[in-house]
This record gives C-alpha cells, structure tokens and sequence, in this order.
C-alpha cells in the first residue's frame, strides 16, 4: 500500500484515544489489506489494534505501571540539575515535556516496530514480571547525522510521559584532571533521584575506546566511571545514549545496553513522507513529490527539511502561483548549493545538466509518477517525454 507509513502513523495517533467509529474505519482498512494480499501491512494494524485495546483496558493502571519500573521524586521546574564546580556551567538540561514544541516524528515501518516493542514492555512491566523477567531499561540509538536520533529519544519519553534529563558534554567534559569523572558520577547521581529519562547524547565524547593510542590516560578513568554508573542506574530508571559515531565506542560499553537501534537514513517511502510533512501548508502534487525525492536521493530527515526549507523560500519570494512547472524550476536551482549529490549519473546531475536522461531515469525510477506528470512539471509535450522515454530505455539496453 502506497505512503503505508503515513497511515499507518495516523492510525497509530487515532488509536491513542480511540472513538468507536474511528476504530471500526481502522478495523476496515486492516480488513481491505486482507483482501488486497497485503498480508504486512494488515499484521502491523492488527498490532495497532491490539495495542489500543490493551491500553483502555489497562488505562487506569498504565501511569502506576510506570511508576514501578521508574522510581524516584517528580521533577519540577524548580529543581535544578548539578553543575560543574570550576566553570559552574549545567551538567544537564530538565525538560518537563519532551514532546512539546516538537515535531511528530516519521519513522520507517522497520523503525517503527521496534519503538513500539520498547515502549510495550515498558508499558506493561507487570506482564513481564509476571513471567519472570524485568523490562529492558536502556538502549543506545546510533546511526548517521541528522536521521532522527535524539527526536526519537525525546519521542519515547513523551509516550511514556516521563522527562527527560538531557547531559550536557560542554558541561560534563572537563580540561581539569578528574573532574570529567566527578561530573558524570554528579550526574547519574542527580539522574537517580528522580523519575525521568537520562538522555547522554553525543555519547562518544564520554564512551571512546580505552585502548585507543590518540587519548591520554583520563578517558580510561572516564570510561571505568561511566561503565560503574551505567551499572548503578541499571535498575533505576531508564537510559537512552546516542552517537553519530558508534564505531568510536569502548567494547565494555555496548553491553551495558540492552537494545542497540540503528537509524540509517530514510528509505524511498519515508523520503516521500516526509517530504510531503515538511512542504505543508504548500499544495503540491503528489508526483512532484516523488520526482523531489527522487532529484535528493538518499538524505537524512535534517537534510530533506532544510532543502523544503530552502523551496519555499524560493516559492515565496517568487510571488507567483505555486504550480508543478514552478516547484520544478525552483528546485532546479537549489541542486547546487544544497549539497545534493551531482556525481556523474546522479539524479541530481541529470535533473540540472541532461533533462532528457533524467526524464528517461524518472520514469523508469519504480516510483510510478505518471508520464503526463513529467509533461506537465517539466513543460513538454507527451510525446516528446515519450522519446526521451524510449532514448533512455535504448541507452540503457545498448
């Protein structure tokens, strides 16, 4: 099923306070795909559907379910995190609401299943102990730039309704000897007194590999410590860690975390989702999506938000009416400077350099936009879209 993620998180977010009218609309749906063969996609609504039942059922136990996998005193706006004795800078940031003010996140299908398996066993700890075994409490999410790690961080707490206390490195990180060590044992100290998340982000300023001959002796102090109070907080509260650079990290630390999610960039379906999220309030077809998320390829969700950025600040300064012809020629002119690949073959060399192979490469992409869309996008007649069509497929053969 086309863009099954954007409804699937529709779904998702419906189903949270589900109407019985809204339910049975899902229930139809999960029925259609059944009917359809599309046996995944209807499996991952039955989910769905499984988890709202679940949650109303369990809704006037679900915040005391949580209480008892994550202890301590309520965090309030007055309580301050500890600071660094020698620069007096934070050692972390309180926030209250991780999900205010930030954007619903868009996850692939894979993703996705794997969040939602954390925040089902978190949710429902007294099924699993129950059966003899504890919850996992942490996970180290890592992966490129700019894919979505520390919203997906801030995201699971805002399902579970915990705040978040977020390390700072500029104020954890010490030139002084022995104080980077103090400063992380002050912090899990502080983290443990209260029921929240601790989020160490850039964890590989504090994680790096002991045996690694560019550092001096301070980082195996620094590791040993972390390592000590990682086994502390082990069945206190819950810890996420996140790194862009996973292969820095000290072997030992790795096993302190029970799940290890990588977010790679987006695929092709996700692309297109998010771009048609970022390029609201503008309407725009959805073949011109694709064909956008075709020209950027494979980019990061910071990166596919700042080139949409970028479009409708050329669309609006152009003070004419936003049309397919004009999104094109606007993109056009943001491929150069907006860091997108123009490699020789690239989607992006062609869309700027050799329209009639990038036309030819379009169409045959698997994205299923329509010919009469390209005509339309690029100015030109059918049958002329048509040639570069047949011309790219002889190349291509030859």
């Amino acid at each position: 099923m086309e863009y099954f993620s954007v409804v699937q998180s529709l779904c998702r977010i419906g189903l949270e306070s589900p109407t019985p009218q809204f339910r049975k609309q899902v229930e139809r749906l999960r029925d259609r795909l059944v009917a359809d063969g599309d046996e995944k996609s209807a499996a991952a609504l039955s989910r769905l559907l499984a988890g709202g039942a679940s949650e109303q059922t369990m809704a006037p136990s679900a915040v005391e379910v949580s209480r008892s996998l994550v202890t301590g005193d309520e965090l309030t706006s007055n309580v301050h995190p500890p600071s660094d004795r020698e620069t007096s800078v934070a050692l972390a940031e309180v926030v209250l609401e991780p999900g205010a003010g930030k954007p619903a996140p868009i996850f692939t299908e894979t993703l996705q299943i794997a969040l939602d398996a954390m925040l089902n066993e978190w949710r429902q700890a007294a099924a699993l102990r129950a059966a003899g075994v504890e919850p996992s409490r942490s996970c180290l999410i890592y992966g490129p730039p700019g894919t979505g790690k520390t919203l997906s961080a801030f995201w699971l707490a805002s399902q579970l309704r915990l705040p978040i206390v977020n390390a700072r490195i500029d104020g954890l990180v010490s030139s002084f000897l022995g104080t980077t060590a103090r400063n992380i044992a002050n912090l899990f100290s502080f983290a443990n007194r209260y029921r929240c998340m601790l989020v160490l982000d850039e964890f590989d300023a504090l994680a790096k590999m002991r045996d690694d001959p560019h550092e001096v002796g301070e980082i195996k102090r620094v590791v040993n410590t972390l390592l000590q109070n990682l086994d502390g907080r082990a069945n206190t509260g819950l810890t996420i860690a996140i790194t862009n650079h996973d292969t820095l990290l000290d072997s030992a630390v790795w096993r302190r975390f029970q799940n290890h999610i990588r977010i790679d960039l987006p695929d092709e379906r996700t692309r297109i989702s998010m771009l048609q999220t970022f390029l609201t309030p503008l309407e725009i077809e959805e073949d011109v999506v694709k064909a956008l998320a075709f020209i950027v390829g494979g980019r990061s969700g910071s990166d596919l938000k700042n080139f949409t950025d970028a479009l409708k600040r050329v669309l609006a300064l152009g003070a004419v009416k936003v049309s397919s012809a004009v999104v094109i020629e606007a993109a056009k002119s943001l491929v150069p400077r907006m860091g997108i690949d123009t490699g020789e073959s690239s989607p992006g060399r062609l869309f700027v350099e050799d329209e009639p192979s990038f036309v030819g490469a379009l169409l045959s992409s698997g994205l299923g936009i329509k010919q009469e869309s390209v005509a339309t996008m690029l100015g030109h007649s059918q049958p002329t879209i048509s040639r570069y069509r047949k011309e790219y497929a002889g190349r291509r053969a030859n």
